[in-house]
């Protein structure tokens, strides 16, 4: 309980029941849940219940189970799944929305049962051998426990330099496993049982009559997406840069609250550049403060580059911090926590839904909308050119869809994906070793989305934010990351992700009308580049310097060293975005994080001879 000790705010109990103990940390965010002692236990049923998380559909869950008094509305997320549990067994899982981890216990049965949400918004980790089970929200606390190793696995950090998806459940430590999203775990005296209790349909297909019908459709998903982020103990704020995800949540947020009577405001917080101006974007957020009577909160995110203040970087014990701009989250944090918030809603994972993009043009041709087709070719041809129109991703992937309808081994070559090209070759053996890949989802129309929405990377990035918003005292909520907004983006056609030269289709047809055209019509997003070059290149380029030429670093054991001392810092000094690019961050950070191991007295990673990179 100490090792998660910035999770309870609001305090902690525990509840010891025979062979199990179950504690809770109390962080208060939603109405119901002021002043609620978890673990719960129902001593009819003999359950014990510790649960984290939020549930967005308590009417339906009420109804179900036959409540209707007017006391029953004010029962927490806690207690109604304890009675959905009493009422529906193991099967009550599928029936609850939101992010959630829970962890039960049945005394009659002897067992105990711990589940993670569909979309894997929070988290739970685990060490399992004979006689010993520990289940935690983060690996630093199963580690507290004396029978679990804090030895590293390889495996993981090759998968980590190599920015890929990690292995199904594996986590930086040899001993601790994660519990996958949708999935959930019994454990009793005849042994374990696992089973994913909810799978995405992939053979779902909405087809609707116009743009202006996805877009209604969108547009009233996205809206209740925000309504049940906002049920907050306190007045919620919105996270809002001058970018269309993040302006169409504080819109529909701002509406909402007027039209249910508030007597607050929407507060906005935001992290502003005076200095860095290519990375202000005040001239967009401007142009919805006033009409929508948004109270905003700014901060200079100037000071925030990389590394700033490497003395004070924050430090997470569970594994090395993958964003180079935690100090702009940490303002973001701190000003809505000073503010009196403890809910931030933002438009994280907005961009998420349009991975795929590239499949526009096959789908309108499978619609038979050809004259449709045709015009936007035309249109792409005049713009672009048509030798780079024929080259593009789009012409590219109706190729590759007409290759995969020809029967395997007639003409349909082998897809394999090379290694990257900066690892080792030890980093890319144990890459090709690893059993991990896309998720694989049946029927899907596009499995690249799939993965970024409801993959593995996606969910440690939602995650994680319980470790550090928590840490500020406040709880981020992300109206992106609603499972029903996600099935409709996995459903629609590719016209509604890109169409007539827009990226992000459908939601600048569904907020027309609710936001103004500066920011609905825009092209280009705005780039943090500037800020990371000053961190890595200026600022703090003696401290990268001593973390990757120390004598006793790691990272070269899985990353060329020749190939990093030429993207560093000549990419960066290039401007050129993506993951080559962060990459020297990533062995930064991963040396930054080990020495805090080793400080800690943790000597967790073998220190390997190497010679110098630069």
């Amino acid at each position: 309980m100490d090792r998660l000790a910035h999770r309870g705010p609001d305090g902690r109990d525990t509840r010891v029941r025979g062979p199990v103990a179950l504690g809770h940390l109390h962080f208060w965010a939603t109405p119901e849940s002021v002043g609620e002692r978890q673990p719960l236990f129902d001593p009819d049923a003999r359950v014990t219940i510790a649960f984290d998380g939020r549930l967005d559909n308590r009417g339906e869950l009420l109804s179900a189970l036959n409540m209707s008094a007017p006391e029953d509305r004010m029962l927490s997320d806690a207690a109604l799944v304890l009675l959905a549990y009493g009422r529906w067994g193991e099967a009550c899982f599928e029936r609850l929305l939101g992010p959630f981890a829970v962890v039960l216990y049945d005394a009659v049965r002897q067992r105990v049962i711990y589940a993670r949400d569909p979309l894997g918004d929070r988290t739970l980790f685990y060490h399992l051998q004979p006689g010993v089970l520990v289940v935690a929200s983060e690996e630093q606390a199963v580690l507290a426990h004396p029978a679990v190793s804090d030895e590293l696995d390889e495996a993981t950090l090759a998968l980590y330099f190599a920015v890929t998806t990690p292995e199904d459940g594996a986590t930086f430590f040899r001993d601790i496993r994660e519990l996958l999203p949708a999935q959930a775990m019994a454990v009793d005296a005849g042994g374990v049982r696992t089973w994913r209790y909810w799978e995405f349909d992939g053979s779902r297909r909405l087809d609707c009559r116009s743009d202006g019908e996805y877009a209604e459709q969108y547009r009233a998903l996205l809206a209740e997406a925000v309504r049940c982020r906002l049920r907050s103990a306190t007045s919620p704020m919105v996270m809002m840069s001058g970018g269309l995800d993040s302006t169409s949540v504080a819109a529909l947020a701002a509406r909402q609250m007027a039209e249910a009577g508030h007597a607050a405001r929407l507060r906005s917080v935001s992290y502003v550049f005076d200095e860095l101006t290519e990375c202000d974007e005040r001239p967009y957020m401007d142009t919805i403060i006033a009409p929508y009577g948004i109270e905003a909160l700014r901060f200079s995110g100037d000071e925030c580059w990389p590394l700033s203040h490497p003395e004070t970087w924050p430090w997470n014990p569970n594994g090395p911090g993958r964003t180079p701009h935690r100090r702009l989250l940490d303002g973001v944090y701190a000003t809505a926590r000073s503010a009196g918030a403890r809910v931030l809603l933002g438009g994280w994972f907005g961009d998420h839904h349009y991975t795929s993009v590239e499949t526009w043009l096959a789908d309108l041709l499978a619609e038979r909308r050809w004259a449709e087709a045709a015009k936007e070719m035309a249109g792409h041809a005049r713009r672009l050119g048509l030798r780079r129109v024929l080259g593009s991703a789009s012409v590219h992937h109706m190729g590759r869809r007409a290759l995969d309808a020809v029967p395997a081994g007639r003409l349909r070559p082998r897809r394999e994906t090379p290694p990257a090209s900066w690892l080792t070759p030890h980093a890319a053996g144990l890459v090709a070793r690893s059993k991990t890949g896309a998720l694989a989802v049946a029927g899907a129309r596009r499995s690249e989305q799939v993965e970024r929405m409801l993959g593995a990377l996606s969910a440690r990035a939602a995650s994680s934010s319980a470790v550090d918003g928590s840490g500020a005292g406040v709880e981020v909520w992300y109206p992106y990351r609603d499972r029903r907004l996600v099935e409709f983006m996995l459903s629609v056609p590719g016209h509604q992700l890109y169409n007539r030269g827009r990226y992000k289709y459908v939601l600048r047809n569904a907020m027309d009308g609710l936001l103004p055209g500066k920011i609905r019509l825009r092209i280009r997003p705005t780039s943090l580049m500037p800020l990371y070059a000053r961190g890595l290149l200026d600022r703090e380029s003696r401290t990268v310097r001593g973390l990757l030429d120390a004598g006793d670093a790691v990272w070269p054991r899985f990353v060329r060293p020749d190939w990093l001392a030429a993207a560093y810092p000549a990419r960066i000094e290039a401007r050129i975005d993506g993951t080559e690019a962060i990459l020297p961050w990533f062995c930064a950070s991963f040396e930054l994080w080990r020495r805090g191991l080793e400080q800690r007295g943790s000597p967790r990673v073998a220190c390997y001879a190497t010679s110098t990179w630069a």
